[in-house]
């Protein structure tokens, strides 16, 4: 089973993403965490990298190309896709990608939430930087403070969880998310989440649409 999930920052879909993994067998793939782990460092291709990327302008050939190769090599059956289309231009490029693949996107789901919850949970987001876990300060602490649950790391802001930023994220959403809803709910392939509940109650919604539970 192929699974997008698409929802603003701050609605949940990678710790959502994250517990699939874990619990169900799915593989969470990320293109912003694809494209993290490969501009960290101090080659100048990096650098390079990194600066195209805080200035949005990484071409959707790369993301998706990046993505194919990812893909390819993963030999994963149940994938969970997140943050992969944010504009109606990149569902042809996903569906083309994953056909090369001999797979199909199977169902996709929407995390809704207010833009001030939003602004909320994601001042308050810290991540693992050898893990890529996501814990909340607020609403997903970890059990120790400041580290990982999994690995015992050091947690982390990222630099682009300042409330600017959000908000700039937040309008970026918005300004292609109804397209992209309205394609995904003609193909009959969209399942809607409130992402404004608990994490827990998140996760009931998500197995019992999803038929996991």
């Amino acid at each position: 089973m192929v699974l997008l999930f698409i929802g603003p920052s701050g609605s949940g879909k990678d710790t959502q993403a994250e517990f699939l993994t874990r619990e169900k067998g799915f593989v969470k793939v990320s293109s912003g965490d694809l494209i993290r782990d490969i501009s960290e460092g101090g080659h100048e291709i990096q650098k390079i990298i990194r600066q195209a990327m805080n200035e949005g302008f990484l071409a959707d050939d790369f993301i998706f190309g990046l993505l194919h190769i990812y893909l390819s090599h993963l030999k994963a059956d149940n994938l969970v896709l997140s943050g992969v289309v944010r504009r109606h231009s990149q569902i042809e490029l996903l569906d083309f990608t994953l056909f090369k693949l001999g797979k199909e996107l199977d169902k996709v789901i929407y995390f809704e939430l207010d833009d001030e919850v939003a602004v909320k949970r994601m001042s308050s987001r810290v991540v693992c930087p050898v893990d890529n876990s996501n814990y909340n300060l607020i609403y997903n602490p970890p059990k120790e403070d400041m580290v990982c649950d999994l690995c015992g790391s050091q947690l982390v802001r990222r630099e682009d969880d300042n409330e600017e930023s959000i908000k700039k994220r937040l309008a970026d959403f918005h300004k292609d998310n109804d397209e992209i809803i309205e394609e995904y709910e003609k193909r009959g392939i969209l399942i809607k989440v409130d992402a404004g509940k608990s994490i827990d109650e998140i996760r009931n919604d998500v197995e019992t649409k999803l038929n996991l539970a």
